[in-house]
């Protein structure tokens, strides 16, 4: 049992880790997921990391760590503020024994649609710019989408096994989460997606260890739709870890993309292709209700 999962097996070993979904649908709004694409916007990711980059430091056992999920709890507020009518979106924080909390941004169902615990996860900075599109296209899904920011990955996935362990607890259906990050890096300035090596092109990256095959074979497709970048696999290195291996522990298909596992230099050109995969990933499995 991997010892970051001490205090968890009983809840973890009670849904096994299974790839229960055996087959992932054919994209059909590429129409729509193309037109939100276009309203990525570059500023507004580079003005996202300006503010959580000038925090002290984001440690989650500190003031400072508090401070910045209450910048992106904020930061959401007033995404969700020029949100379309009959555009229904919750917003609650996840608090855990420390004291930063997790955050988690919910497009509910379609009114008339079945409601169900069945949604889509995704997750981090990247997903500000995607969540803010989606918000402004007036995003309907058919299935709960949620947005997640959890707090300390640092201290061993801490947060995202909490917010897992209680969607196992609750018999939450997950069909399906994607984390978009880096975890390979030793700085944690550099713990966000979309490094380039230095003379390479970039790539959209999908790791192809401790995730679910299918669903990252479905994705590989998804981004070679809607990014420009070239699409590759890749193993993680020996001891590395992220927060989808949560949800994959917990039996949840969950899948990771990040760029290439090499060291480089942060660029926004290439941050806006992983946001199109987040756009298209909510869109082509949240369904748009009509």
């Amino acid at each position: 049992m991997d010892p970051s999962l001490t205090g968890r097996e009983d809840t973890f070993m009670a849904t096994g880790s299974s790839e229960k979904q055996t087959k992932w649908p054919e994209l059909r709004y590429q129409t729509k997921v193309h037109q939100i694409i276009q309203s990525l916007n570059m500023e507004e990711m580079e003005y996202n990391l300006r503010n959580l980059t000038s925090f002290f430091n984001r440690y989650y056992g500190s003031e400072h760590g508090v401070q910045s999920s209450r910048w992106i709890y904020d930061k959401l507020i007033g995404i969700i503020a020029d949100a379309l009518p009959g555009v229904h979106i919750s917003l609650s924080t996840f608090t855990h024994t420390f004291p930063q909390p997790s955050v988690i941004a919910r497009f509910e169902p379609a009114r008339g649609r079945t409601p169900n615990n069945r949604g889509i996860k995704i997750l981090r900075i990247i997903i500000l710019e995607a969540f803010r599109a989606l918000v402004q296209a007036g995003f309907k899904p058919e299935l709960p989408v949620e947005f997640h920011w959890y707090a300390a990955e640092e201290g061993g996935l801490l947060g995202s096994q909490d917010v897992a362990s209680e969607y196992v607890y609750q018999r939450k259906d997950v069909a399906a989460m994607i984390q978009f990050a880096r975890v390979l890096v030793p700085s944690r300035e550099r713990d966000m997606t979309a490094y380039v090596p230095k003379g390479a092109d970039p790539n959209v990256t999908f790791i192809t260890t401790d995730v679910d095959t299918l669903l990252t074979n479905w994705a590989t497709t998804l981004a070679t739709e809607y990014s420009s970048s070239p699409v590759v696999g890749a193993k993680l290195y020996p001891g590395a870890d992220s927060d989808h291996m949560s949800w994959h522990r917990a039996g949840f298909p969950a899948i990771f993309a990040t760029e290439d596992l090499k060291d480089g230099e942060f660029s926004f050109e290439h941050a806006l292709e992983f946001a199109k995969v987040a756009v298209g990933f909510a869109v082509e499995l949240g369904g748009w209700a009509h």
